[in-house]
């Protein structure tokens, strides 16, 4: 149910890609101001992250997410009947705002509702539902206005949304995970967390992470693709579809290296990373282009979902809607960044050197991450709480152990007094 709410949100925002000639035509818009309207919907979250995790810290995050979820099918509905640009505008603003708050909650609430040993499988499966949300968005969007314009696109939208959420209100869970619980006070000052290494190491990751999809693969790719390679849009529109089939074919499979490992999968992922984006920077035919396209598809398929999942284990839980919302805005400092970023090297220097500045940048990150990140599963798990006053106890494995000893001894005590006891009385 999480996963749906948020591949719908996410759905939403490319609603308006096909659209937008339309809106061109009718509103009689120039190209900037109709990326204003397209860039409203990623500022709007980029402000909403902090606060909506320092929120769901103090009230229920299953009725936040779902409140979210109506005001997104809401907002939907309503921008069907926008007739103007600054109103179009104003919508997918708001529409950001409730939607950041569905994914960064259901991301916090996706970690509550599971356990270490199965939470890399289950950010793998919200990665799983980004992505197919990400992509039927302006599927959506293209099929439904073809039939009714873009007023029927968004009702559509709209009332999909609505299902999912009224089916959410019935069938999500009220609990957190069996045996989870959290002991001492918490302190509700989310700097806490800036204390673990861990912690910054993963928000670098973060970064780095939305730096490169949104910098490299949304805006330095199409350009050697295109002016390179020799690269028709069809052919890379096509490739960049199957590269979303294989990384959502690769799910089952990350979820479960993730559950045996946090930190493998992630210094290897970028560092293959950064080996794809140095054969980018040679990429003068179509072959050598496709190398590494496949190289870096392959990469993303672990850069999305286990980060998530290594965020959630080093965030308390009392703390945890808050430290994934400063970590997911540190990934969206990261897409507003990266494109900026690597678009005035390539007016500089051209496609090569930006492309070794992506290689030098992911490489790094994954050497700081190396060294610093403390495992958080399997065998080599070696992270601890930094701050003391924040203990999360998921069952007699972790922190009860004592406990089921002490209660063990005392029922032994118990036994032996009512045999004593019996004795005297015959």
């Amino acid at each position: 149910m999480v996963c749906g709410l948020v591949a719908i949100t996410q759905a939403s925002w490319g609603l308006i890609v096909p659209v937008l000639p339309i809106y061109a035509r009718q509103f009689n818009a120039s190209a900037f101001e109709l990326g204003l309207v397209v860039s409203a919907f990623s500022i709007a979250r980029l402000v909403v992250n902090i606060p909506a995790g320092l929120i769901a810290d103090r009230v229920n995050r299953r009725v936040m997410i779902l409140v979210a979820a109506v005001g997104v099918a809401a907002i939907l509905a309503l921008t069907a009947t926008v007739q103007s640009l600054a109103m179009l505008f104003v919508m997918r603003a708001l529409l950001g705002l409730c939607g950041g708050v569905v994914i960064t909650v259901g991301q916090a609430l996706l970690a509550e509702l599971t356990e270490g040993k199965n939470r890399g499988q289950a950010m793998a499966t919200l990665q799983a539902f980004q992505l197919a949300g990400g992509s039927l968005g302006p599927a959506l969007g293209g099929i439904t206005a073809s039939f009714w314009g873009p007023p029927g696109s968004y009702l559509v939208a709209g009332g999909i949304c609505l299902v999912m959420t009224i089916i959410a209100i019935v069938r999500l869970p009220h609990q957190p995970a069996q045996g989870t619980r959290v002991r001492g006070k918490a302190s509700g000052n989310p700097l806490v967390l800036f204390r673990d290494p861990s912690y910054v190491a993963s928000c670098l990751v973060g970064f780095t992470v939305f730096f490169v999809r949104f910098g490299g693969q949304q805006t330095l790719v199409p350009l050697i693709a295109y002016t390179w390679a020799d690269v028709s849009t069809r052919t890379f529109g096509i490739s960049l579809s199957a590269l979303t089939v294989l990384n959502l074919l690769q799910v089952r499979f990350v979820g479960r290296m993730s559950d045996k490992s946090r930190k493998v999968p992630i210094v290897a992922s970028l560092l293959v990373t950064g080996v794809g984006y140095v054969v980018f920077a040679y990429s003068h035919d179509w072959v050598i282009f496709f190398v590494a396209l496949a190289i870096v598809g392959l990469a993303n398929g672990f850069s999305g979902s286990t980060p998530a999942a290594y965020c959630a284990d080093v965030v308390s839980a009392r703390l945890r809607g808050s430290g994934i919302g400063v970590y997911r805005t540190f990934g969206d400092l990261g897409g507003l960044i990266g494109p900026i970023f690597l678009g005035a090297m390539v007016d500089w220097r051209g496609n090569s050197l930006a492309a070794w500045g992506v290689a030098i940048i992911v490489t790094l990150a994954a050497c700081a991450f190396a060294a610093v990140a403390k495992e958080t599963v399997g065998s080599r798990a070696s992270w601890k709480a930094v701050h003391d006053d924040i203990v999360e106890d998921t069952g007699p494995e972790k922190a009860g152990v004592d406990e089921l000893r002490v209660e063990a001894a005392r029922k032994a005590g118990d036994d032996q007094s009512g045999t004593a006891q019996k004795l005297a009385a015959r």
